[in-house]
């Protein structure tokens, strides 16, 4: 319970600060811990509480519109690989997260770029949903799409968050209804949750004594080290 609490801390500080980068951290620490099944179903619930929470700090800088038009597609592509995620091998699951963590650092070293049309937004969210779903990753996922709209700074972070909430709620309802969610991983997901509230707290304060250029140094440390950690999990 303590490793799992440290675990949500770090990736709510990196989240926080960069906007992106702990969920799919945690997901690759846990895979390596537990198999790719049990670290995308043990991390779903508490990622969604801890977006929630942070989309609720940061509530004057969402992008409303941008949001509304991302959670449209993400919800319902998210139940639909929710429910398939119970007959994906493991290996294919964690195949599916070594290829997230990949591309997201290749798109933050600059290789690969996204610039979508408003009305595409919907479309792309369907898509991020049902891959999130089955690899993990929602808020590098979602980055590119909002990163695309324009957006930067506080108001980038908070619409990332808000989507992320849209998009793991699609996540439960499509585990739940799998079989997944169950009540004896209540204990661990509360203890992942109380790390992550405590690590959006302590991120929250650090972003004010963080030089903006050192944003991006931080985004491209935590997917270097989650990258590292997907190639274990598929090796082992």
């Amino acid at each position: 319970m303590l490793l799992l609490a440290a675990l949500g801390l770090i990736a709510g500080v990196l989240t926080t600060i960069a906007g992106m980068g702990g969920g799919l951290f945690l997901v690759a620490v846990l895979t390596v811990l537990h198999g790719p099944h049990l670290a995308l179903t043990l991390t779903t619930p508490a990622l969604f509480v801890s977006n929630g929470h942070r989309a609720y700090m940061f509530r004057r800088d969402i992008d409303r519109r941008v949001a509304g038009m991302v959670a449209l597609g993400a919800i319902p592509g998210a139940m639909v690989g929710g429910l398939v995620l119970p007959a994906l091998p493991p290996l294919v699951v964690t195949s599916l997260l070594v290829a997230v963590t990949v591309v997201a650092l290749l798109r933050a070293w600059g290789f690969i770029k996204l610039k979508l049309r408003a009305r595409s937004l919907a479309a792309a969210g369907a898509a991020v949903g049902a891959l999130a779903a089955t690899s993990g990753g929602a808020g590098l996922l979602v980055g590119p799409i909002v990163l695309s709209t324009g957006l930067t700074g506080l108001s980038y972070v908070a619409t990332v968050a808000a989507c992320a909430v849209a998009l793991h709620l699609g996540r439960i309802v499509g585990y739940g209804a799998a079989g997944l969610l169950t009540l004896d991983l209540l204990p661990s997901i509360a203890a992942l949750l109380a790390g992550l509230l405590l690590g959006n707290l302590v991120g929250r304060r650090a972003r004010d004594y963080i030089p903006k250029k050192i944003e991006p140094k931080i985004e491209i440390g935590a997917l270097v080290v989650s990258t590292a950690l997907a190639v274990v999990g598929l090796v082992r």
